[in-house]
Parts: C-alpha cells; sequence; structure tokens
C-alpha cells in the first residue's frame, strides 16, 4: 500500500492511496482517506490513535479475562469509520483495516522528519507491505 499525501500549513490538504489488498484493508482505507483529508495533522494523529485503539480492544480483552475496557472509545466520535469495529472479531484481519493508518502514520512521520530537516519535497509516498 502506498499513501501519497499533501501537506499545505500543518493540514493534509489531500490524500491518494494506492494498493492492491482485502476488501477490509481497501474499505478501511477509503474510510480512512475520507476521514483524515482537510484535518490539521493533530488531528490526523488523534484520529489514527483512536481507530487504532477501536482495532485493538479485542487484544485487550484477550490479555487477562478483565471485563473492564482499558479504553474509552465513542463509536459515533468516529463516523462511518465505526462500520470497521466488527473487524476486531476476527484478530487475523486487525491487520488488513490498521495497514492504510500504519502507512499514514509513517508516511506523517516522514514529512515530520523532513520539514525538521529544511525544505524539500514534502509528498513523496510511504509504502507499507503487510
Amino acid at each position: 500500500m502506498v499513501v501519497y499525501a499533501v501537506v499545505d500549513d500543518n493540514t493534509l490538504s489531500d490524500i491518494r492511496i494506492s494498493g492492491q489488498g482485502c476488501s477490509i484493508s481497501q474499505s478501511s482505507a477509503s474510510l480512512m482517506s475520507g476521514a483524515v483529508k482537510g484535518k490539521s495533522l493533530p488531528e490526523v494523529r488523534d484520529l489514527i490513535r483512536t481507530f487504532k485503539a477501536m482495532m485493538s480492544i479485542h487484544e485487550a480483552r484477550l490479555g487477562d479475562g478483565e471485563a473492564d475496557d482499558p479504553v474509552a472509545l465513542d463509536p459515533e466520535s468516529l463516523g462511518e469509520l465505526a462500520a470497521l469495529q466488527g473487524v476486531v472479531k476476527f484478530p487475523v484481519r486487525i491487520k488488513c483495516a490498521t495497514l492504510s493508518w500504519n502507512t499514514l502514520a509513517q508516511t506523517l512521520d516522514e514529512v515530520s522528519a523532513q520539514a525538521q530537516a529544511g525544505p524539500g519535497d514534502l509528498n513523496e509516498p510511504a509504502e507499507n507491505a503487510g
């Protein structure tokens, strides 16, 4: 999966995703691009954390058998992304749903590193094979 991001004034002004994968990875990538486009980079990072927390709830519940939920999530705050919540019932598919999110996080890390290093092309794609 390849993520192309255009960052202007600390805002993700455009995002393009290219790659092949299962229906879960493709739908997650599509929903992600719609959810993050036009948001500030801190908002995008918060959304990445929230989505990945939703995807890890199942793993946390498997840990020690306690019923307490370690992360309080409001599915309504995720909008259409909440539709992917059912993926947590299938642990082997969680990586499918988070692939594009991890690639976007990597892209933002690269953009931040380039911005700190000085002027240059901030629109380089990040690629993640999962």
